[in-house]
């Protein structure tokens, strides 16, 4: 049997040793809600076209394209010549499988036409586009194939190129001439077609930068003449791709990366480039890359020379003042990267945009699953590991289920909150019997707790399963976090093999904190507690940092001691309860002190 059927075949090795399964999806909830529509006032093109999907949508381009069932995308592919790709697959235009009953048959799947093209007064054109089979996707079996047709002047297809590649780890350029009298009409048209699995989310390729033009010399054919990104712009902090803004306040240093990963391809263009970056909240800039002149000049050298260019010696830095804003709970910042070539280079591919969020959850993944992840063992556990930077209460679990062939909406699991022991889930905090709720929009579902869980540092998120069936959550593969992925079949806590992010994301709560404890360590003497004016901290050894944090998590006051006995006037603290923090090298302390 084909795909879905055979996955645990093709897995079998796999599961002899760790039971961990990624399996293909079935559906695309990300084209739900598109529909390609052709726009009517574009009839006709003239030359030169090209495309290379580098706009940050859906569905390709209608001035362009006549009719299109293909994804555009920036997470599926390897290495592309420029950002964005248009991928074939076996769904169609709504992202549904076409047909599960055809599982076992190659069958046609997604069409990309273009609209017509005068080419009755050239005598020689050419057409040029880039392929990947597979990607980061599923890999065509060997009776699929990709396919280009041409419209001849008697208004018939003929198939003029195909392949039936299954894995090829680059983009291949493919370079057609159009000499002959019958393609050289004034109705040309051109399409792609794809045959592959009709059943699920299979059999990927990937086109890229397509380009029909006048051949006036070889030199045409020879050299694409473009320097584009390459991926969509990473995250702009260290550990997470998104965060909490009360966990980020204060704790700059730590959470930000010190420089990013933006890699640039140059196709036979020129290597003199400038780059920046820019961040704006509410359309308002509040940072400019470089600190000193208005962009970064540097030499990047022909992909074929070196492959993808990144930046080095120096690195793009991330100073800590790079995000600052008046939110008290949450902040989303647009980053804005461009990047300055020739005249002559294509502009459509020089500017990419991220949005950096900052609001009440921890997040691995960018969002967007290109996988399912599951483990087939009753009694199996599932753990993600996260990081507080001060106390706070976990209310909910929010955690995307892909819609697989068959729905585990009725099976249950334990959702589970453990703490950190020894590096490795120790004693269940927090566990409430759930089921996996499938939604149809690819968004997420919240699972609310029955009561807040007061929690501080380091703790992990999961389930232990409760029947051998697959639960499949969402798996990003363009985000690495298997550091803090582990799973347990009954032998010990491992760490997930397969690279990637489970899209499980806790949310936390933006109410006080109410602790029932006196004192959350006993390292240290804080007194007089109750306090009126004067708080006193003995410490045995001295810390690093006293930090005073009101029950919003709102740092308030921050010491560095020089001496084992600190005194901390509260004067202009009000009545009410705070938590003290006491910082050491590779520990936090805590304790509540109550002010009268």
């Amino acid at each position: 049997m084909k795909k879905y059927f055979i996955v645990f075949f093709i897995f079998f090795i796999t599961l002899l040793k760790s039971q961990e399964i990624v399996s293909n999806l079935i559906f695309n909830p990300l084209l739900l809600n598109e529909k390609f529509i052709e726009n009517p006032n574009k009839t006709f093109l003239s030359l030169p076209f090209i495309d290379d999907f580098s706009y940050n949508s859906r569905i390709v381009n209608s001035n362009f394209w006549e009719q299109s069932s293909v994804f555009v995308n920036r997470t599926y592919p390897i290495n592309p010549p420029t950002v964005g790709v248009a991928t074939f697959d076996g769904l169609d235009e709504f992202g549904f499988a076409r047909d599960f009953s055809q599982s076992n048959t190659s069958s046609p799947s997604d069409t990309l036409l273009s609209k017509k093209i005068d080419l009755s007064i050239s005598s020689s054109v050419y057409l040029m586009f880039y392929y990947q089979a597979k990607g980061l996707g599923d890999a065509p079996e060997l009776q699929d194939k990709l396919v280009l047709e041409f419209l001849n002047d008697t208004l018939e297809w003929e198939q003029v190129w195909f392949s039936s590649d299954t894995i090829i780890d680059e983009f291949t350029r493919v370079i057609l001439v159009l000499d002959e009298a019958r393609f050289l009409h004034s109705e040309f048209q051109f399409r792609f077609r794809n045959y592959a699995t009709i059943a699920g989310n299979f059999d990927h390729w990937h086109l890229d930068y397509v380009k029909i033009d006048e051949l006036l010399s070889i030199s045409d054919t020879s050299e694409l003449n473009d320097v584009a990104f390459v991926y969509n712009s990473p995250s702009f902090l260290e550990r997470y791709f998104e965060m909490p803004w009360t966990h980020f306040l204060n704790n700059e240093s730590s959470e930000l990366k010190d420089s990013i990963d933006i890699q640039l391809r140059n196709n036979n263009a020129s290597i003199n480039v400038d780059y920046q970056y820019n961040i704006f909240e509410n359309n308002n800039q509040i940072f400019h890359y470089p600190s000193t002149g208005f962009t970064r000049n540097v030499s990047v050298l022909d992909y074929n020379s070196i492959g993808n260019f990144s930046f080095s010696e120096p690195p793009i830095n991330v100073p800590n003042t790079a995000f600052s804003s008046f939110q008290v709970d949450s902040a989303t910042f647009i980053i804005e990267n461009i990047i300055l070539t020739a005249s002559s280079d294509n502009k459509l591919n020089d500017t990419l945009y991220h949005t950096q969020n900052f609001h009440s959850h921890f997040a691995y993944d960018d969002g967007t699953a290109e996988s399912a992840y599951g483990i087939n063992i009753n009694g199996a556990k599932l753990a993600y590991e996260f990081k507080l930077n001060r106390p706070d209460s976990l209310r909910a679990v929010q955690i995307y289920f892909p819609q697989m062939l068959q729905s585990v909406d009725h099976v249950d699991f334990n959702l589970t909150i453990w703490e950190k022991t020894n590096g490795v889930p120790g004693d269940t905090l927090y566990s409430q019997i759930c089921s996996p709720v499938h939604t149809k929009d690819g968004k997420y579902y919240t699972y609310y707790f029955k009561r807040p869980l007061k929690i501080i540092g380091s703790f992990y998120v999961g389930w232990e399963q409760t029947t051998d069936d697959l639960l499949n959550v969402g798996f990003d593969r363009n985000n690495e976090s298997n550091n803090y992925m582990m799973y347990d079949i009954g032998a010990g806590w491992t760490m997930s093999s397969y690279p990637g992010s489970w899209m499980i994301r806790p949310v936390l709560s933006m109410d006080p904190i109410v602790s029932n404890l006196t004192d959350v360590t006993t390292d240290f003497f804080v007194y007089p507690n109750p306090v009126f004016s004067e708080l006193f901290i003995e410490t045995s050894i001295i810390p690093n940092i006293i930090s005073i944090y009101s029950l919003q998590g709102i740092l308030l006051r921050k010491i560095v001691p020089d001496s084992n006995l600190s005194k901390i006037n509260i004067n202009n603290l009000s009545s009410g309860v705070y938590f003290l923090e006491l910082s050491y090298d590779s520990d936090k302390k805590y304790h509540k002190i109550i002010v009268r």
